[in-house]
């Protein structure tokens, strides 16, 4: 078979209709998909209930049909002198046992032999008609036989076929009425969802997370209501995530030009200039200060960005005394090893403290308020930690240069820096320390502070919820 032949395949083409359907009702708006379902579950239970009640009532109405036939039936046979071949839609007969009529005529179509059918209402279908009739015996001195009552069940039902068009009638106006309201209501209750996506498509568009979807304080508290107030979440926790990268971003390109400016020049002059090994030694120092300097850049800023996307910490039973004594006995030794700067840590630390913390934040928290203090300090540095008032107290004193008044709110603030720091080489700084411990300790549900003495000492104290942990 060639190529271009085509194949008479029932199945495909019914799979190719299908799928071609499937996907035009994907595409129809959703107001008219709930439409459509709607409308169908209501056409399904009017025709339900209205074939139940033609049903009920047809039964019914024969069930009337047959109570009266007898009756007649009866009644003529009773006082056969009053005998009328026709009355009220009914046939009637006598005939003798062996079937002759003496007495009325047959109905039209309707069998002359048939089964008796004494004490029950009989029925038998001829061709489209159903005819019901019912014997009685007639006990007459001139007529001695049976007599016959007979109906057609057309003639008798006419009742149910009005009843069955005035069903379909009502059906007619009543789905249409209902889905024209559940059209306007379905339009209504889906508004705030067609005010989501126009809010979407313009945030998709402008890439503006700013917006917001208008909430009424009379919106009933539904589905809807949930759904528009968790998009608004979500596009708050998308806004700040984008002012995080954007300050990451910020901070990055900002706090990394001065060095690789540095590591440039100097990169330029060993090359252009450099021409004893004292001058190359004397660039790559500076090169090196510079890398040391980025790498603890990227690190603190990963740290921070790792910080702020943590809403919530692992927390753990940690051993803060045993902690802060190793971190007294690991400093002390490296102050020791400074030929440069002679520093002297002394520490008052309660035994047996411990807390439900995060233990590598609050030891990083910790360690940058030491860490700070060494960079500024003269000669001594204090570190306590006590337990008072149901909490934890840690402070951290050093004898330094301190920090200006008007600088003492702002500490906290990211990327700030003092002009002490800023001034001295030594001191160099990118502001982001202080910051991360301030936003550890408030994710403990702690507090700390600063206060200072211009060039006689500086306090930081950490205030931590104490809750005792059984041993």
């Amino acid at each position: 078979m060639s190529s271009k032949q085509k194949t008479n395949d029932p199945h495909r083409d019914l799979d190719t209709m299908s799928g071609a359907a499937t996907d035009l009702f994907n595409r129809l708006p959703l107001t008219f998909k709930i439409m459509s379902w709607y409308t169908i579950f209501l056409l399904i239970i009017l025709m339900v209930a209205s074939a139940w009640i033609y049903a009920y009532t047809h039964e019914s109405d024969n069930k009337e049909v047959r109570e009266r036939l007898q009756q007649q039936a009866i009644i003529m046979a009773t006082d056969i002198r009053k005998f009328k071949p026709y009355q009220d839609n009914t046939f009637f007969f006598v005939s003798t046992q062996d079937g002759y009529i003496i007495k009325g005529a047959l109905p039209d179509g309707f069998p002359n032999q048939t089964v008796l059918s004494l004490g029950q209402v009989g029925e038998i279908a001829v061709g489209d008609d159903t005819f019901y009739y019912y014997d009685t015996p007639v006990n007459e001195p001139n007529y001695r036989g049976i007599l016959r009552a007979v109906t057609k069940v057309k003639t008798a039902s006419k009742k149910t076929e009005n009843l069955l068009y005035s069903l379909l009638l009502g059906d007619v106006i009543f789905l249409l009425i209902s889905s024209l309201g559940g059209y306007l209501f379905i339009k209504k209750g889906l508004k705030p969802v067609r005010t989501l996506t126009k809010t979407a498509k313009v945030i998709g568009k402008n890439n503006d997370l700013s917006r917001r979807i208008d909430i009424s304080s009379r919106t009933a508290r539904d589905e809807i209501y949930e759904l528009t107030t968790t998009f608004n979440r979500m596009l708050s926790g998308l806004e700040d995530s984008s002012n995080r990268e954007k300050q990451f971003s910020s901070d990055v390109s900002h706090e990394l030009r001065t060095p690789i400016a540095v590591i440039k020049a100097e990169s330029e002059f060993a090359l252009k200039y450099g021409r004893t090994e004292d001058d190359l030694r004397e660039g790559l120092t500076h090169i090196l200060e510079q890398a040391k300097f980025m790498t603890n850049l990227v690190s603190q800023l990963l740290d921070v960005a790792r910080l702020e996307n943590a809403h919530d910490l692992n927390l753990v039973p940690v051993d803060v005394s045993l902690m802060l004594t190793n971190m007294v006995h690991d400093y002390t030794r490296l102050c020791a090893e400074n030929t440069e700067k002679r520093i002297s840590i002394t520490s008052t630390i309660q035994p047996n403290i411990r807390i439900v913390a995060h233990e590598v934040s609050l030891r990083r928290a910790i360690t940058n308020l030491v860490d700070n203090a060494i960079k500024f300090t003269n000669s001594t540095i204090d570190i306590s930690a006590k337990l008072a008032g149901g909490e934890l107290i840690i402070t951290v004193t050093d004898n330094g240069i301190g920090i200006e008044p008007e600088n003492l709110e702002h500490i906290w603030d990211r990327m700030y820096q003092t002009e002490q720091s800023r001034n001295k080489k030594s001191n160099h700084g990118i502001g982001l320390g202080l910051y991360f411990v301030n936003k550890v300790i408030n994710l403990h549900h702690g507090t700390v502070t600063a206060a200072s003495e211009p060039q006689v000492r500086t306090t930081f104290t950490v205030r931590l919820p104490y809750n005792r942990i059984e041993e």
